[in-house]
């Protein structure tokens, strides 16, 4: 009875080892799907009501990644489409720019309509006192944790403030 590495010349370990290393990001991506859904499901899941602090504090790491992520797309969107656009010859630029014009109006007049018809239907604010709605201006406790989370989380408004003071 003879090994069945011998005939293929590697060892089985080392087969699933070079899988592995070649789907590595795949397995990550699994890996991270479950892992996240079990943190999330036992955080769900505990006894003690959240307070507002922890649930930012939470939320925070997500709402970093959702900000990297529309950084990220953005230029790529932009960059892809344009290049895209400059390998078309002429006739096919027009037929798909005079598309994308027709669409984008169609769009916008649909929207409006509809938001037209959605406002006409509910009324929103209707039955309310305005004079009551002012209410006491409330304060919030800012603490230094908070103060440094705004300084990653807002950093165009930190840099605006930064360029219009000088």
């Amino acid at each position: 009875m003879s090994n069945s590495y011998a005939t293929t010349g590697a060892r089985p370990t080392s087969r699933w080892k070079r899988f592995v290393k070649s789907n590595l990001l795949t397995f990550l991506t699994v890996l991270g799907v479950f892992g996240g859904t079990a943190l999330g499901l036992v955080l769900k899941n505990s006894s003690e009501p959240w307070t507002q602090r922890e649930v930012m504090y939470i939320q925070y790491p997500g709402d970093l990644f959702l900000r990297m992520l529309k950084c990220l797309i953005v230029p790529l969107l932009v960059s892809s489409i344009t290049s895209a656009i400059g390998s078309l010859d002429l006739s096919m630029s027009k037929k798909i720019a005079f598309r994308a014009i027709i669409y984008y109006f169609t769009t916008t007049v649909c929207a409006v309509i509809l938001g037209i018809i959605l406002v006409s239907t509910i009324r929103p604010g209707a039955g309310r006192d305005v004079s009551t709605m002012g209410g006491k201006a409330t304060t919030r406790q800012v603490l230094t944790a908070d103060t440094l989370l705004d300084l990653v989380r807002y950093v165009q408004r930190f840099r605006e403030a930064n360029l219009r003071s000088s």
